[in-house]
């Protein structure tokens, strides 16, 4: 049973899966800090569908390398496509049933979720195997994962209203709170997008052997360097920026103190490239940017209410 255990942990790489949570306690951290309140039920079924359709990408990814290396890494073809049939049907019976609580926003959020995941890493032209990976990955884990968390737990009609009186849909946006929750969500975009870019370059050499031409490809290895290192500072800076104007508590200016190690790892990246020994800084980094920055969020909801 362990065996088996450990050989599903491997296939979705479980120890990925937390560029999925950290945007999401985010999300329902600042809805918590804005509206006081959340919506338990919604908020867990969100977390359960997440979890599963991200773990089910992963396992997209595995499947399809296994099939063209001709081996079998984790479970047979069958147990394979069976474990990845099931998370994805699980997780979109649970949108279709957050769609049918919250509107039809969260369908069209997550249509783009599935449509995004599902061609990451299959299809003719994966989006991985393109200079916008570091788009897509940042923008649709970091920022959409960060809106759903956030517009689940919003009062009704407050965020985004959409109406329909054939043959006119209008839809209403908070047009503030939408900046507000791009501002808030930016550090966690940055973050996830330089896993991402981190990958590429240090398979930039490989992968142009394999027909995979990404972004470092295009802009070069020292221009792909420099962005990554631009992210970061972009990311600590929305964070400054939030917390003066007090879209979360001021006292988030404390999570800038997790630059330290952050740049210590910006430096050891820059110095040397190599999968195996510096990439999995970019995933250290984005915990020591994210996981101070959701947890005092969340401890402004207490202290803010005098708790």
């Amino acid at each position: 049973m362990k065996n088996i255990l450990g050989r599903f942990f491997h296939f979705v790489e479980i120890q990925t899966k937390i560029a999925s949570v950290t945007p999401f306690f985010t999300g329902v951290f600042y809805a918590l800090y804005v509206y006081k309140k959340i919506n338990g039920k919604s908020t867990v079924f969100f977390f359960i569908a997440m979890l599963l359709f991200d773990m089910a990408t992963t396992a997209i990814n595995n499947y399809i390398d296994a099939r063209a290396a001709k081996t079998r890494v984790h479970f047979s073809n069958a147990v394979s496509l069976s474990i990845i049939v099931l998370f994805i049907s699980v997780s979109a019976a649970i949108g279709l049933y957050l769609t049918f609580l919250h509107g039809i926003v969260v369908l069209f959020a997550g249509i783009i979720c599935f449509g995004v995941g599902i061609f990451y890493t299959f299809g003719p032209a994966p989006i991985s195997r393109t200079p916008y990976g570091e788009i897509f990955s940042g923008g649709v884990m970091g920022f959409l994962i960060t809106f759903l968390a956030f517009f689940i737990n919003t009062p009704e009609n407050t965020f985004i209203e959409i109406r329909s009186l054939f043959p006119v849909i209008s839809i209403d946006i908070d047009v503030m709170t939408a900046v507000k929750l791009g501002l808030v969500s930016l550090p966690l975009v940055c973050g996830i997008a330089n896993i991402m870019l981190a990958n590429n370059i240090c398979d930039v050499d490989r992968d142009v052997k394999i027909s995979r031409f990404t972004l470092p490809y295009y802009i070069g290895s020292a221009k792909a360097l420099r962005l990554f290192v631009i992210l970061y500072y972009v990311a600590y800076g929305s964070i400054l920026v939030s917390s003066v104007l007090r879209i979360i508590p001021v006292f988030c200016l404390l999570s800038l103190l997790s630059f330290i190690p952050v740049r210590k790892n910006i430096k050891l990246f820059e110095m040397r490239q190599i999968k195996s020994e510096t990439f999995p800084l970019s995933g250290v980094n984005l915990l020591w940017i994210a996981i101070p920055y959701f947890l005092l969020i969340f401890a402004g909801c207490f202290i803010r209410s005098g708790v």
